[in-house]
């Protein structure tokens, strides 16, 4: 046999010999799929009329103008808000102004009573439009009404007054996620190495003949990963300042542009939800450890257990949470990873309230805990399988 055939069916053999990481390989890009896939029927459903997923979105508009072309305009939005499952409100100007203002609509239209009179007149007319950036589904309705209303006035010419009511900042959202991610990630080298590097060197079962307390072992493995990370956590910060220095930098002097700087405040909230998002990943992490019998076991379970909540969380990073279906939204909520995004989002674009920037680490914390508490009662366990599996070996021997 060949010298390269020889190698590669050693490799082989080696990856066979884990039977869990095999199924791994080959469940994980399965799931992967169908969770995309239950997603996207979610986001994209939602926005039927008809579907089985079907969730309305209110919008509201002001119809101030009796004229012809102000009725056509009303029939346009009645018709493209159906074709979206929207459901239309009319209100006057004053009060959709004000839902504008207070943030509690994600689009309100407004035909001014002059619509008819400049497109008469002049050829031109404006509408008046505020529109939630964060919202796929509103900014559709808004640019699908201009342009439906301007193929229909012939040669006259319809322009959109548009205010965002909240805007979408791509590099704020990009931020949110690159940093999540890391933290996600950085501390895997240490983490998969604590307990299955020891079993895969064979010093764990050593380790746990001497005489110190197996809890004081836990402490040890927990305190080094916590080592790691903070090391990770400090160059993070340091490299948001560096991040920040450079945009504000570029940005000096520019009008009408809002820099993608963070503030004070905002850098507190980015970095308290990385910090949170590393506890998580190295407690959930330990667990997995304990589950593995080498390195390359745990970076298999560690890979596949983080790419599901991974996929889901960009998948709908960009969307309005509130316009994600009851279910999905329940997903997300109930997935821990997902709050760190939460956190940095809720802050930097929704400008939500202390509470909900609270509820969101208090829950990211408790799924630390019960991390930590589940791989202390595994590590526990351990020792008492690698106990009975010496017993078993030496009854066999005799």
């Amino acid at each position: 046999m060949r010298p390269w055939a020889v190698v590669a069916g050693k490799e082989v053999k080696e990856q066979l010999r884990s039977r869990k990481a095999l199924f791994t390989l080959l469940i994980i890009p399965l799931l992967t799929w169908i969770g995309m896939g239950l997603m996207h029927a979610f986001i994209f459903g939602s926005m039927s009329s008809t579907g089985p997923l079907a969730t309305p979105l209110d919008i509201h508009l002001a119809v101030e103008d009796q004229g012809p072309y102000g009725l056509l305009a009303e029939q346009v939005v009645y018709a493209v808000a159906s074709n979206m499952n929207a459901l239309v409100h009319e209100v006057s100007y004053q009060e959709g102004l004000k839902l504008a203002e207070e943030g509690s609509t994600v689009l309100f239209i407004w035909v001014p009573p002059n619509f008819t009179y400049c497109l008469n007149r002049t050829g031109l007319a404006r509408l008046g439009i505020w529109v939630d950036q964060t919202s796929a589904r509103a900014s559709a309705i808004a640019h699908a009404v201009v342009s439906i209303i301007n193929s229909m006035v012939a040669e006259k010419k319809v322009d959109a007054v548009q205010k965002p009511i909240r805007k979408m900042p791509i590099t704020l959202v990009m931020l949110s996620l690159m940093i999540m991610m890391s933290a996600m990630w950085g501390p895997m080298p240490t983490i998969t190495s604590s307990f299955a590097g020891e079993r895969e060197r064979k010093t764990l079962e050593v380790l746990l003949a001497t005489p110190v307390r197996r809890r004081s072992i836990l402490v040890g493995k927990l305190l080094a990963a916590g080592f790691s990370a903070a090391i990770y956590m400090s160059s993070s910060v340091l490299g948001l300042a560096i991040y920040n220095g450079l945009v504000s930098w570029a940005t000096a002097g520019m009008v009408g542009f809002e820099s993608p700087a963070l503030t004070l405040e905002q850098a507190a909230v980015v970095i308290a939800a990385a910090v949170l998002t590393v506890i998580l990943s190295a407690s959930v992490g330990i667990v997995i450890s304990c589950f593995a019998r080498s390195v390359r076991d745990a970076e298999t379970y560690y890979s596949a257990i983080f790419m599901l909540p991974l996929m889901l969380v960009s998948g709908t990073a960009f969307m309005r949470f509130e316009e994600l279906p009851l279910v999905l939204r329940a997903i997300v909520m109930a997935i821990p990873f997902s709050h760190g995004v939460l956190m940095v989002n809720n802050a930097l674009i929704y400008g939500a309230p202390p509470g909900a920037l609270f509820f969101s680490a208090a829950y990211m914390l408790a799924w630390s805990i019960g991390a930590l508490l589940v791989g202390a009662k595994l590590f526990e366990r351990e020792e008492i399988v690698e106990t009975r599996r010496r017993g078993r070996r030496r009854w066999l021997r005799r």
